[in-house]
């Protein structure tokens, strides 16, 4: 064989080598590369994810058809996904949930004839293929019920009685009965009770209650009293807008000067009658039950043109800094006078850096340097308006009636 021979055929072993080679190599490389890349994947791997639990209610007993909502959450707080279920006669449910990464999850309760608490909800981190279980206790509401009778004793039908926390009122039946549910001591402690009834004084009980608890509450009405009149000028003339006070509750005159307030409690009281240019008038008087409380008004004149006096007091406040005592600020006062025999003081008011005018009704505490300039002034009844008052600390310059001593 000739030496070019020999020489090719060496060439051709060589190159039937080196392809064997890069093909075992190639081989190699593909499935280290798919291994490789099964496990990067091994974190993204949709799992299916077990919830479940029971409900119960206080006593321990399962309660049925529970709405059972699970809401699924990405962990930048996206919605991804919500479920409801009921629970079945043992008050279980149960979810499956897919997922290829942690999730949050929120779980909340919707049960007739039960509250809506805080123990009906709960939010909770969930991972791919985890199984937990979540029980809940529901709280029962509390009920009022008894009977509403007038003083004889006789049944007061179609009162509305209304309780704390529920949005419905009922009205008592033929033999003054009624019951109120829904109610839920567990968001109102101290629950109000009222009752409403044409002719009766309205009624207001406070009660302490326990979820799940049954109380028992007669109610007696009293009687109410109706009060009605006349307000008129010293000519005769109607007294239009005339506002009359008894006990906490005001009615204004109409076109005719006329005014009535219906359902107070009998007994003594006082009515004020006050009107814009009148001097007010105010007598005791002793209401009765029924409608027989007509009480007739004539009105002066008021010929008050003098305004009131306001003067100030200003009480150190301090603090202690360094083993010293500083004042830092003041505890402002005001006391307004109105002339003997005048209209009597109707407001007082001021205001801080010419801010809004406020009501002055107690002391304010002011602190330097944020309180720079302070103005006040009253009006009586009469409308007389005092000139402004003028605390200037900047300047150190007061302006108006001065100080009083305290």
């Amino acid at each position: 064989m000739s030496s070019q021979w020999k020489w090719m055929v060496r060439l051709s072993v060589f190159l039937l080598f080196f392809g064997v080679c890069g093909l075992l190599h190639s081989g190699t490389t593909y499935a280290a590369s798919k291994n490789a890349s099964a496990e990067g994947q091994v974190d993204n791997i949709v799992q299916t994810s077990k919830i479940y639990g029971k409900i119960t209610d206080m006593d321990g007993f399962p309660v049925k058809d529970v709405d059972v909502t699970i809401k699924m959450y990405t962990l930048e707080n996206r919605e991804i996904g919500n479920k409801t279920v009921k629970t079945n006669s043992k008050g279980e449910y149960n979810f499956e949930i897919t997922s290829s990464e942690g999730i949050t999850i929120r779980i909340s309760l919707v049960a007739k004839g039960y509250l809506d608490t805080h123990n009906n909800y709960i939010s909770n981190y969930l991972s791919p293929g985890e199984t937990r279980q979540f029980n809940f206790s529901l709280y029962e509401p509390a009920t009022v019920v008894g009977k509403v009778t007038d003083q004889s004793g006789k049944p007061v039908v179609g009162a509305v009685i209304k309780a704390t926390t529920v949005s419905q009122s009922v009205k008592t039946d033929k033999d003054g009965n009624y019951a109120i549910t829904g109610i839920n001591p567990y968001s109102a402690p101290d629950i109000v009770v009222s009752v409403d009834a044409d002719g009766y004084v309205p009624y207001t009980k406070y009660l302490f209650l326990y979820t799940g608890v049954t109380e028992k509450l007669n109610i007696t009405l009293q009687e109410a009293a109706k009060v009605s009149g006349l307000v008129q000028d010293e000519q005769g003339r109607p007294v239009v807008g005339a506002t009359v006070s008894i006990y906490n509750l005001k009615m204004i005159t109409d076109k005719q000067g006329k005014y009535s307030i219906n359902r107070l409690s009998p007994g003594s009281s006082t009515i004020s009658v006050e009107a814009d240019g009148y001097i007010k008038q105010t007598i005791r008087v002793t209401l009765v039950k029924g409608p027989n409380n007509t009480f007739d008004f004539i009105l002066k004149r008021n010929v008050d043109k003098t305004p009131p006096v306001t003067k100030y007091a200003l009480v150190p406040l301090t603090e202690v800094s360094n083993g010293k005592q500083y004042i830092n600020g003041f505890n402002f006062k005001l006391k307004a006078t109105d002339e003997v025999n005048g209209s009597g003081l109707k407001i007082t008011q001021y205001r801080i850096n010419g801010g809004e005018w406020i009501t002055f009704t107690v002391p304010v505490k002011i602190y330097a340097p944020d309180v720079k300039i302070v103005e006040y002034f009253s009006t009586d009844v009469a409308g007389n308006q005092e000139k402004i008052n003028k605390m200037d600390f900047v300047n150190g310059k007061f302006e108006g009636a001065g100080s009083y001593p305290y």
